[in-house]
């Protein structure tokens, strides 16, 4: 029975009370760091800022962030996990008159009842620093300090940047970036005078990454964005010369972008953007919405451009190509688009170079939507609970030091918040050993402390790569309930290859898409499972050093995972955004982030239905990095992949030689016969096409879609860099043939990629004709009007590949070549549809 909730006159009691991240106790700690009383909570005022708009607050900042010989402030750190740290700004207004120097693996944290602002002074000086905060410094040799495509884990939530006083040139916040980091909950307010240059964010690299619930106002240009690939949501201009300066992509989605009285909306003109998908957006009052490069005709697949649901209010021209208007808008009126996209497209051969409105290319399925757009729900931040409903780890017992087993501890907490109505379960910053399964209830609420909250599964429980089992269970099998969970990482330790790192189980009640708000589904935000490269992980370059001169080797204490992330059967209603999925590839804490052999199963398995991943990655997994079977209902946007940088050295499925066809694991013997070679790559005349280049079919797969009902995929960057560490094989010259495969969908059948053969045979690596399948293939249930599998509906929408020869597999059949989508770095095509 559930405990009573928390009496209401108390909740009502502390309706005026400071927000409960300033006054519960801190008790984080950084458990592999060797400086015992080294400090995870700063609160900026400790370290002698006064927030009152007249002194100057630079140093105490910089001295909060810096404080305990951290990572970053000069050349001499690239990354590391040890020295985390998290950064309060009560409310105030906070001077600074010189740049604030991010550092590595730091949260910078606002009170979001009354957010603090950060603002430049008339005589502020960056000193070769971009923006108020810098976030990744350039080095006197003309490099940034940290290699933007390793910045990982950081936040920064809940700020004011005030920049208007500041004359000439500036920004409020320069931010390369990578996976699991994000930008929410900010305002910018920028200079708007012709003689100023001002743009709120600045972002020149990375691989990231999550900006969403920002606002803009002013600036000569609002943003300026470039790299690998992003997803950003809920950002609002006001005012801008240029609201987005799209500086170079591969990928990008941008969801609920609203634009208001600009000059130019998005400025896509350079020939170094991949693509562009615009989803739930509006421009309104806005001369030009966009502008692209590319024109009536192209000669490659650069600047594709996907629109769904946008309305341009006021706009005479909706898109503006290089010798004119490509769109007219309506200066004095409305304009709704409900799908538009121009590139290339397979419907579901190709290449067709498209460009026009076909609906049924463009589905609206409600079970995924909320008033007439796709569900979107911020990470809660638990503005109006107070303090005392917190439940500490520590307090109940956990230790949190990468040593004692805290599975007793963990459990009951967990218990303790399920039973608590109105408690929420917070997790201080350390490294919590569990030798069992963590079971999280349904009705639970929990926070993890800056990203510094780890559950590391150890011991025998999880190291029997025959019998797997769950580190963290959130719900059991069939049960209904709903939970949010934030900031929490899940990590093995050492040779646990029968890990499986979180088991998602809970099917949240839910009604039609109009109850949404009613009834929203669960979520995991910035929940991550990182495997391998961190202090304590013993999975590091002393213990896991790459083999490429070895044939064919994998070190059991180094097989680390069985898979990363399952959502079951029967589960269902859950949103997830900015999660990351990763098997590192490298050591965090070497200074020279030193490559790594780390090995696990299996990336991100979805078996449930109405499923939202928006904005995550799965890297570095042996099978496959997302896997939707049998799925029903499921929206993605941005999804990143890599394949393991050691295959084919060994070969996929190696180490995982025990086909588990009951989760639909691919069979590479079986698949990879039907593929067809040649001395380049062409069309035959079924369409179908012959891979040139002698590329590897035993690696791992970037996306698998089997049996799976309608799936929508809003922009997908699935990326193959390396054969046995060797980067040669991503380029040009080489023709990209890293890997055959690397995108496949189609129903279930014999051709879906696993054997139905029996009876079971043991595959050995080198010996390709033999396998092992430890259960029935999984059974149909998705099925048309005779019986038979029903041919899934799913769209993939600006689909950017790298290194593989085929970017689309549909039932068996390579339908869409690299080099018949060359865009920018990365291949590129506007639309699947099948």
């Amino acid at each position: 029975m559930r405990l009573k909730a928390f009496v209401l006159a108390a909740l009502a009691s502390v309706a005026s009370a400071a927000y409960w991240m300033e006054e519960i106790q801190h008790q984080g700690v950084a458990s592999f760091n060797p400086d015992k009383y080294y400090q995870v909570f700063r609160n900026v005022k400790d370290y002698g800022a006064k927030g009152d708009g007249v002194t100057d607050d630079t140093v105490a900042i910089n001295n909060a962030i810096s404080s305990g010989n951290r990572c970053g402030g000069g050349p001499f750190c690239n990354g590391t996990t040890t020295t985390p740290a998290v950064v309060y700004f009560p409310a105030g207004t906070y001077l600074v008159t010189t740049n604030i120097v991010n550092y590595y693996y730091t949260q910078i944290i606002g009170d979001p009842t009354n957010m603090p602002t950060i603002k430049g002074s008339p005589n502020f000086q960056s000193y070769g620093g971009i923006g108020l905060i810098d976030s990744d410094p350039y080095l006197n040799s003309g490099t940034l300090q940290f290699k933007a495509t390793n910045v990982f884990f950081r936040q920064i939530r809940n700020l004011i940047i005030d920049t208007t006083d500041v004359p000439g040139t500036v920004a409020g916040l320069h931010w390369p970036s990578s996976q699991a980091t994000s930008i929410q909950n900010c305002v910018f307010k920028l200079s708007s005078r012709p003689e100023d240059d001002h743009t709120g964010i600045f972002m020149e690299e990375g691989s990231g990454g999550m900006l969403s619930d920002l606002v803009f106002y002013g600036g000569k240009q609002g943003a300026q964005f470039g790299n690998q690939q992003y997803t950003m949501r809920n950002l609002t201009f006001y005012g801008a010369k240029t609201a987005i300066v799209q500086l170079w992509s591969w990928g990008w989605t941008y969801k609920s972008l609203n634009i208001y009285d600009s000059e130019v909306g998005i400025n896509m003109s350079s020939n170094a953007v991949g693509s562009v998908t615009l989803l739930d957006s509006k421009f309104v009052n806005v001369k030009t919405a966009m502008t692209t490069f590319r024109g009536a005709t192209s000669v490659n697949s650069t600047g594709s451009l996907v629109v769904e649901n946008v309305d341009y209010v006021n706009v005479p021209v909706v898109l503006q190509g290089p010798d004119g208007p490509l769109l007219q808008g309506n200066p004095s009126g409305l304009v709704h688009d409900a799908g538009y996209a121009r590139g290339n497209t397979y419907t579901p051969t190709g290449p067709r170079e498209y460009e026009d409105r076909d609906k049924a290319y463009f589905p609206q399925p409600t079970t995924l939507k909320q008033n007439g757009k796709f569900y979107e729900r911020s990470k809660p931040q638990y503005e109006t609970t107070a303090s005392y409903a917190f439940l500490s780890a520590r307090s109940y017992g956990a230790v949190g030091d990468g040593v004692t087993d805290d599975t007793a501890a963990l459990n009951h907490l967990f218990q303790s918040a399920g039973n608590t109505a109105g408690s929420v379960a917070y997790l201080d910053a350390g490294y919590y050993k569990v030798t069992d399964t963590i079971h999280i209830p349904g009705g639970v609420r929990a926070v993890g402390e800056g990203l510094a909250a780890v559950i590391m599964g150890a011991g025998p429980k999880f190291s029997d790569i025959n019998n797997p089992q769950a580190v963290v269970q959130i719900g059991n099998p069939g049960e209904a309930g709903r939970v949010e969970l934030s900031d929490i990482i899940v990590s093995t330790q050492g040779g646990t290859a029968g890990a499986v790192l979180i088991q998602y189980n809970l099917n949240t009640p839910a009604g039609p898409s109009s109850t949404l708000a009613e009834m929203p589904p669960s979520g995991l935000w910035d929940v991550h499972t990182r495997i391998g490269g961190f202090a304590g992980s013993n999975l590091q370059l002393a213990d896991c050093i790459k083999t490429p001169d070895t044939p064919v080797h994998a070190d059991a204490k180094c097989t680390a995972a069985w898979l990363s992330f399952h959502a079951t059967k029967k589960s269902g209603n859950l949103y997830m955004e900015n999660n990351w999925f990763w098997v590192a590839d490298h050591d965090i804490e070497d200074f020279n982030n030193t490559q790594i052999s780390v090995f696990a199963g299996r990336g991100v398995l979805v078996e449930g239905k109405r499923v939202w991943l928006v904005g995550t990655a799965s890297e570095h997994h042996t099978l496959y990095q997302y896997q939707l079977l049998n799925a029903t209902d499921v929206f993605m946007g941005q999804a990143q992949t890599e394949t393991p940088y050691y295959q084919p050295n060994p070969p996929a499925p190696f180490p995982f030689t025990r086909i588990d066809t009951a989760l639909g694991d691919p069979d590479f013997h079986t698949d990879c016969q039907s593929v067809k070679y040649g001395a380049n790559t062409t069309v035959n005349s079924d369409g179908s096409l012959s891979l040139g280049g002698n590329p590897v079919c035993e690696m791992a797969w970037g996306l698998r879609i089997l049996g799976s009902q309608n799936v929508l995929v809003f922009g997908a960057g699935l990326y193959s860099f390396f054969n046995n560490y060797n980067v040669n094989c991503s380029t040009l010259r080489s023709g990209e043939n890293c890997q055959a495969r690397i995108f496949w969908a189609g129903p279930l059948n014999l051709g879906s990629g696993f054997s139905t053969s029996t009876p079971p045979r043991d595959l050995k690596c080198g010996n390709s004709s033999s396998f092992v399948m430890s259960h029935k293939p999984p059974s149909h249930h998705n099925t048309g009007s005779t019986g038979e599998a029903a041919d899934p509906r799913v769209q993939v929408y600006n689909l950017n590949t790298v290194g593989s020869v085929s970017m689309i597999t549909r039932d068996g059949k390579d339908l869409a070549g690299w080099n018949q989508n060359l865009a920018t770095f990365a291949n590129t095509l506007a639309l699947f549809h099948y």
